[in-house]
């Protein structure tokens, strides 16, 4: 056992360090004062006569310092002349073990397997790594690093390049299996040689099945002992820093190699430093390395536990009316920093536990199922049960049990009463564009090659005015024929009149086909001049060098806007479709250019069903909109992941735009509905997302 001083937040405390067990506890100057007295000479009556003469203003109760011995002795650091209790020794021995094997089981995800003492392997390795753990090394080290990010901006493009689809084939697959222990493995060698460059020792290394994937483990707890947070701190950092490293190495390697299994590799360590670095090692709302820095840096040890036990503290305090709860605020400043992170690690923690077993159960639904069934235990059920069982138990509370019922009752009554009683607004939100009205448009009449325009960009014209001219060389040939034909049938009738009838009545015939042909013809030569369906203003969206360009029937020419009434296409996702079709109550809209205005809208098309293709590229990530498009499609179709409903809008007051193609927020009011409700929709639709294919889907 050794004693450590340390300075938290500007004030002494003492670490009392049990090198058996590897546990460490924490006390006040006054406290361990009492302990340092406990000699073996003095009886406690004894000591606490001296603590209250010496402590004039701290002086403890006789509770106090029994309660103090009691916690020396179950953290078997006490000795006396008493012969210990061996089968009390060995109950908590086995009690313990239990405890352990419990918190492995209450978290599935995280299971530890202790294999072996590293401390003889550390101790004659050390030598080699110490040159790096100098200011040598932290030269080197920032060299290194430093030109490995460089690398990493230069090929940023190729690096980055269909990042998914490399990343999930089989056979990367099986490099990124490979590739996670090794670079975990290393990732704690650099806690366990920062440990021992300072003098600590390491005793425990294992293996620990992270989301069912083995990887190394060492117990880094020695590093409490060191005095300076410094060091502390950067015993936690040294994985991430390790890990950091070890991309920059591979990120040098992937530049330099050919194409192979040694730059997949190169890879696979990149994307596992990185992403584990960013979501778990270096995150300090997880307990991994970036809490225990955060810890050492602000100078609170134990922020997770005691931020809960301060949230604890305020419910018993306030809520409850305990007057004597014990508060864990022992500095300034100590209680923002607890409620802040109990709160935020309590969400992320939430967050990245659904997010693990969605990415499970879409590929194991039964295992993924049993996770969700577990984990929402874990991190709503148990908790609940734990604070029933305080209630109805806890000696603390014997005076206050009836205030604390009633306010724990009230408060429950009152969050389902919210949740399930009291109607909220709700309202889905959409992104559309502006586009004309429907006979603004000019389209292709005829097959052919555009001969002459007659109109410019930005010109007025009136309804009918012709816009350009299609010309088919073969179609005048073609009526000409006709016509030829048509005075040939003429002719044989004639000469037919008195003969057979038959002959007659089949030459008819042919006449009158000849004759509809030949019409269908002159429509088609008079179509061949597009005309303005409306009066505005042209727009010529395929340029003004139109002539001797061949278009097809139905190609858009051109667009006569009058700039006053326009139509807003709107395309709504997959997920809102059925509430929007079913339950709109109310419309309006808002222009991207002008977004402090509302305007109301009445729906005037709506699509029979859903569409891959987007009316505009607005619509898009790649043009700042929402849905995502689909790399395998051609650019220019448009196309996407996911379907949307699409309908069209027209503004109840008339306004003058500015510009076609502009983006349009639309809102969507529904009836109000209990937050219970709403929750429910949610997640039945995450449900059928991810769980079931579009052929079960009803």
């Amino acid at each position: 056992m050794r004693i450590h001083r340390h300075i938290y937040r500007g004030d002494l405390w003492f670490v009392l360090q049990d090198r058996t067990s590897g546990r460490f506890h924490r006390f006040t100057p006054e406290a361990y004062r009492l302990i340092a007295m406990m000699d073996g000479k003095r009886t406690l009556d004894e000591i606490w006569q001296d603590a209250v003469r010496v402590l004039e203003v701290d002086a403890v109760t006789q509770d106090e310092i029994v309660r103090l011995v009691g916690q020396l002795y179950s953290a078997d650091v006490l000795s006396g002349d008493v012969p210990p209790d061996i089968l009390e020794l060995s109950d908590r021995g086995r009690r313990s073990a239990r405890q352990k094997l419990v918190k492995s089981v209450m978290n599935p995800l995280a299971l530890r397997l202790p294999v072996f003492d590293p401390d003889d392997f550390l101790n004659a390795t050390i030598a080699l790594v110490r040159p790096f753990l100098s200011l040598f090394g932290v030269v080197l080290y920032i060299a290194t690093v430093v030109y490995g990010i460089s690398l990493a901006a230069v090929n940023w493009g190729p690096l980055t390049e269909n990042l998914l689809d490399r990343t999930l084939t089989a056979d990367n697959l099986v490099l990124l299996l490979i590739a996670y222990p090794f670079v975990k493995a290393f990732h704690e060698l650099g806690h366990a040689y920062f440990i021992k460059r300072w003098g600590g020792t390491v005793h425990e290394i294992g293996i620990m099945f992270l989301v069912f994937m083995p990887v190394p483990y060492v117990d880094a707890s020695d590093s409490i002992a060191f005095s300076s947070k410094w060091k502390r701190a950067l015993v936690g950092a040294a994985g991430i820093l390790v890990e950091i490293l070890m991309a920059a190495l591979a990120m040098m390697i992937w530049v330099g190699a050919e194409e192979g299994i040694l730059r997949a590799f190169a890879f696979n360590v990149m994307l596992i430093s990185g992403v584990s670095t960013l979501l778990f090692n270096g995150n300090p709302l997880l307990r991994f390395d970036g809490y225990y820095v955060l810890c050492d840096l602000v100078e609170i040890p134990n922020l997770g536990q005691r931020a809960n036990k301060y949230l604890g503290y305020l419910v018993q305090r306030y809520a409850f009316g305990m007057s004597w709860a014990e508060n864990p605020v022992t500095a300034p400043n100590e209680p923002a920093w607890f409620v802040g992170y109990a709160v935020a690690a309590y969400i992320y923690r939430l967050f990245i536990m659904l997010a693990i077993i969605g990415l499970v159960a879409t590929r194991f639904f039964v295992i993924g199922a049993i996770l969700a069934v577990w984990a929402m235990f874990l991190m709503l059920g148990w908790p609940i049960l734990k604070g029933v069982w305080w209630l109805f138990t806890s000696p603390m509370i014997r005076r206050h049990r009836g205030r604390a019922f009633a306010v724990t009752g009230g408060t429950v009554a009152a969050l389902v009463a919210v949740l399930m009683a009291v109607p909220v607004p709700h309202a889905t939100l959409s992104e559309g564009i502006i586009i004309p009205p429907p006979e603004a448009y000019a389209n292709a009449t005829w097959d052919g090659m555009i001969g002459e325009v007659y109109v410019t960009p930005g010109e007025t014209v009136a309804v009918g005015t012709p816009l350009l001219r299609i010309e088919d060389p073969l179609i005048m040939a073609r009526r000409d024929v006709l016509k030829s034909r048509i005075v040939e049938i003429d002719r044989r009738l004639i000469t037919e009149l008195a003969g057979d009838q038959i002959a007659v009545q089949i030459m008819q015939e042919e006449r009158a086909a000849a004759e509809a042909d030949l019409a269908l013809t002159e429509a088609r030569i008079a179509g061949q001049t597009v005309v303005a369906g409306q009066g505005g203003r042209v727009i010529l969206p395929l340029g003004e060098d139109l002539e001797g360009r061949f278009v097809r029937r139905g190609d858009l020419l051109a667009v006569v806007a009058g700039f006053k009434d326009p139509v807003v296409r709107v395309a709504v996702s997959e997920a809102q479709s059925d509430l929007v079709r079913s339950q709109t109550r109310g419309l309006e809209v808002r222009f991207a250019y002008d977004p402090d205005i509302t305007h109301p809208v009445t729906v005037i098309r709506a699509a029979p069903g859903l569409s891959r293709t987007l009316p505009s590229l607005a619509l898009a990530t790649d043009g700042g909109g929402r849905a995502v498009l689909d790399p395998s499609a051609p650019r220019q179709r448009l196309q996407t992941f996911e379907p949307t409903y699409q309908m069209d809008l027209r503004l109840d007051d008339l306004v003058e735009i500015p510009v076609y193609g502009a983006r349009v927020f639309v809102r969507f009011a529904h009836e109000d509905a209990p937050l219970a409700d709403r929750l429910w929709r949610a997640g039945t639709r995450v449900f059928l997302k991810y769980f079931v294919t579009k052929d079960q889907r009803v």
